[in-house]
């Protein structure tokens, strides 16, 4: 338990008080990053993203530090249909093994989809659980929730709804063209790539700007390869 520490949280649908197990970053230190910044850690270190979520014991509302505070009209009364009135009040802010960090991955998935959060969001929780999946070696549920992952990207990148975000415009480009890479999109990734690289402000992330010439280049020889 000294690998973790409690975090009082508010509900952010109901306003119920409640405590949720957080890894402490010292804790968690990966031993490599994979090309779409999937972090992996040595056996018998805890997983930050098996808790990267909290969930509601009261009304089932489950969330991230990214969820905005406000919410839609009507949004609330349609979560409390689709998700409180069918939740059986339980604690999964304890002790989460993976079936439990992925069951609160889809719960956040779901709601917010139906709070209409950000598309930008709704990545990060999609890119998450197949990170999660990846490391379990589940391949068809790591391509799917990949494939989602990129979908909401584009969607973000499409109306701009990272700005005010720890997203810029260049790291959303990156994560479309590497995920379209590893769907075997190379032609959209070669596309993205470069648009990165022609960029008016590439030179302000340079790690970035990096990450897209080589990534350009192993998208190029895989599309040569593939034809």
């Amino acid at each position: 338990m000294e690998a973790f520490y409690e975090k009082e949280v508010n509900c952010l649908c109901c306003g119920h008080s409640f405590s949720s197990l957080k890894v402490r970053s010292r804790s968690a230190v990966p031993y490599k990053i994979d090309s779409d910044f999937c972090p992996h850690y040595k056996e018998g270190t805890p997983n930050p993203h098996l808790y990267y979520v909290r969930v509601c014991p009261e009304c089932g509302f489950a969330f991230s530090d990214d969820f905005s505070e406000t919410f839609p009209s009507g949004t609330k009364e349609i979560i409390k249909a689709k998700i409180s009135y069918e939740w059986r009040k339980h604690d999964l802010g304890q002790l989460r093994d993976t079936a439990k960090g992925i069951e609160t991955l889809k719960l956040a998935i779901y709601s917010a989809t139906l709070k209409k959060e950000k598309h930008s969001v709704l990545a990060g929780l999609c890119l998450r659980l197949a990170w999660i999946y990846r490391t379990e070696n589940r391949q068809n549920d790591e391509q799917r929730f990949l494939q989602l992952a990129l979908q909401e990207y584009e969607e973000s990148y499409l109306y701009s709804d990272f700005n005010g975000t720890s997203m810029s415009e260049l790291r959303v480009l990156f994560m479309i063209g590497e995920l379209s890479r590893r769907l075997g999109q190379y032609t959209k990734a070669v596309s993205y790539f470069s648009k990165i690289i022609e960029h008016p402000k590439r030179n302000e992330e340079a790690k970035i700007l990096n990450m897209a010439r080589t990534q350009w280049q192993i998208a190029a020889e895989e599309n040569r390869e593939s034809k």
